[in-house]
């Protein structure tokens, strides 16, 4: 994208600098496959992090870093609030939505 110093978008590049994160903020990471109908080379991975008391969980290590960067930011009491529905209620009205060859139809 043009005009920003960074873009970060996951991909295969991602999952170990995640991984990286999460322990260097002191978790202790743990993963686990689930191999889909008996085949290894077809698994539902799962990735988990815990620390002082709180296990946080994902199918991904960039979804598992981002589950404890909200908990950092909010909390235990990280649930949604009104202002945050809004919020994405928001969001979802501005969303641009493009067809398969990348025009937009809304």
């Amino acid at each position: 994208m043009e005009g920003y110093d960074l873009t970060i978008r996951i991909a295969g590049n991602t999952a170990t600098p995640s991984l990286a994160a999460i322990r260097a903020k002191g978790y202790s990471v743990h993963s686990s496959a689930t191999a889909i109908n008996g085949d290894i080379g077809h698994c539902i991975y799962q990735y988990d992090a815990t620390q002082n008391g709180r296990f946080f969980s994902a199918t991904t290590p960039e979804e598992l870093l981002g589950l404890i960067a909200m908990w950092e930011v909010r909390g235990d009491d990280w649930h949604a609030k009104a202002e945050d529905s809004a919020f994405e209620e928001e969001l979802d009205r501005k969303m641009i939505v493009y067809d398969q060859d990348g025009n937009i139809m809304m």
